[in-house]
C-alpha cells in the first residue's frame, strides 16, 4: 500500500501584498475570523482529500517532512500552532521523530510567543523571507519589513541556534543603477550562520511596476555566478539550481519534489503529487476541489531527467541508457561531450551540472528536445 510521508500546507495570508509576488494570498481583514475560517476550510478540504487518497489506497504514516508555506504562515502565530495541533490530533497524524518540519517566516511578521508555540508543536526548521539586506531594494520590492526587522529576525534565529534558511533574491529592479553589491549583503547574512540559502532570480509579468528597470541578462548571469562562487568558497554546497546548504542541511522536503516522490498538499493553490499514480493535483482557490493531471510515461521520463539535472544527484547514465537505442545513446554522449567542452559539467557520469550549467538549465533542456532525447 502506498504511503503519505510528506505534506505541504499553504497558508494564504500576508500582512502586506508585495508588488512582485504572484503566490496565492490576501491580507486578512479580521485575523480572528479569517484564521478561524481558514482552519474550517482545511477541515473541509481534507475530507475531499481523504476520499481521493482512499480511492488510490494511500495511507498516512508519521510524516518525514512537513512544510507550511504561504503567504506568511508565521502570522498564524500561537492561534495557528494550536489549530494545527488540533488538526493533527483529529486525524491521528503524527510527525516522525526525525521529521524535518519547516515554517516560513517573514521579518516583521512573527512573535516570540508564536514561534515558541510552533516549536512546541514540532516545527524545527525555518525559512526566512529576507530577500535583500539593502534598504533601497527592500523598498523597491515593496517589502513589509525594513532592515531593523531583518537583523532582529536573523539575530533571534542565530542566538537560539535554530536550523534556518534564508531566501535571497537576485536580478532586482534598479540593480545596475543602484550598483547593488550582493556579496556585501551576503557577507552580512553569513555572520548569522544560516545552514541553508535559497537564491531566486526575480521573474516578472508584463504589467510589473518596475518592468522597465530590470537588469539585463548579462548582469543577472554575472550576479548568479558570483554568488554561487562566493557561497561555495564559504562551505555551502550548490545542491540544486537555486539552493545552497551546509553539508547535510539540504531541504529534505524539497528534495522529495526534486526526486519526484509523493508529497500530499492542502490549502488554496497548493500542489501535490502521487508518484505511484503519476498524478499531480492543484487545489482551486477557496474551493473544496482540485484539478488533476495524470502524467504519461514520456512526461514522467522528462520530469525525471529535468529534476535529476537540476540537483547535485545528477542523471545516472548507466541506468538511464539501458532503455535507449544505440543511436540515442550516441546522441546523448555527443551532447554530454558538448556540455563538458562548454564548461557546464561537474561530472560526466552521473551527469552533474555545475553553477554555470544550472544557470542555463532551460537552454540545456532545449538541446535535449531538439535532438529528440526526451
Amino acid at each position: 500500500m502506498p504511503t503519505i510521508k510528506s505534506l505541504y500546507l499553504h497558508f494564504p495570508f500576508c500582512a502586506h501584498l508585495c508588488n512582485y509576488c504572484d503566490f496565492f494570498k490576501s491580507v486578512p481583514q479580521n485575523k480572528d475570523t479569517d484564521f478561524q475560517n481558514f482552519a474550517h476550510y482545511l477541515e473541509q478540504c481534507n475530507q475531499v482529500h481523504s476520499q481521493m487518497l482512499q480511492k488510490y489506497s494511500y495511507e498516512y504514516v508519521p510524516f518525514e517532512t512537513f512544510y507550511i508555506g504561504g503567504g506568511t504562515p508565521s502570522l498564524w502565530s500561537t492561534t495557528g500552532a494550536l489549530a494545527l495541533k488540533d488538526f493533527f490530533e483529529n486525524h491521528n497524524w503524527k510527525l516522525a521523530k526525525d521529521c524535518e518540519a519547516t515554517l516560513e517566516v517573514n521579518p516583521g511578521g512573527w512573535t516570540r510567543a508564536g514561534l515558541d508555540a510552533f516549536r512546541a508543536f514540532g516545527m524545527n526548521r525555518f525559512s526566512l523571507g529576507i530577500q535583500s539586506l539593502n534598504e533601497k531594494f527592500l523598498k523597491v520590492l515593496d517589502r513589509y519589513h525594513d532592515l531593523n526587522h531583518v537583523h532582529e529576525t536573523l539575530n533571534y534565529f542565530n542566538e537560539h541556534e535554530l536550523n534556518f534558511s534564508v531566501d535571497f533574491m537576485l536580478g532586482l529592479p534598479f540593480s545596475r543603477e543602484y550598483k547593488r553589491d550582493v556579496i556585501a549583503e551576503l557577507e552580512e547574512i553569513l555572520k548569522y550562520q544560516p545552514k541553508h540559502l535559497s537564491l531566486y532570480i526575480l521573474t516578472i509579468k508584463s504589467n510589473y511596476i518596475h518592468k522597465d528597470h530590470m537588469p539585463d541578462d548579462e548582469w543577472i548571469e554575472a550576479e548568479y555566478l558570483k554568488v554561487a562562487d562566493y557561497l561555495e568558497k564559504n562551505g555551502y554546497v550548490h545542491y540544486e539550481v537555486s539552493n545552497f546548504s551546509k553539508p547535510g542541511f539540504e531541504s529534505k522536503h524539497n528534495l522529495r519534489y526534486w526526486d519526484a516522490e509523493t508529497v500530499a498538499a492542502l490549502g488554496p493553490s497548493a500542489t501535490g503529487f502521487l508518484k505511484e499514480q503519476k498524478l499531480r493535483y492543484k487545489w482551486k482557490p477557496y474551493k473544496y476541489e482540485f484539478e488533476e493531471e495524470v502524467l504519461t510515461e514520456s512526461e514522467m521520463e522528462f520530469e525525471k531527467i529535468y529534476l535529476n539535472l537540476r540537483c547535485f544527484k545528477g542523471l545516472d547514465t548507466d541506468q538511464y541508457f539501458t532503455t535507449l537505442t544505440a543511436e540515442k545513446i550516441q546522441a546523448w554522449q555527443n551532447l554530454i561531450q558538448k556540455w563538458e567542452t562548454m564548461g557546464y559539467l561537474q561530472s560526466r557520469n552521473p551527469v552533474i551540472l555545475n553553477s554555470k550549467g544550472f544557470l542555463i538549465m532551460d537552454s540545456l533542456m532545449d538541446d535535449l528536445f531538439k535532438k529528440d532525447l526526451v
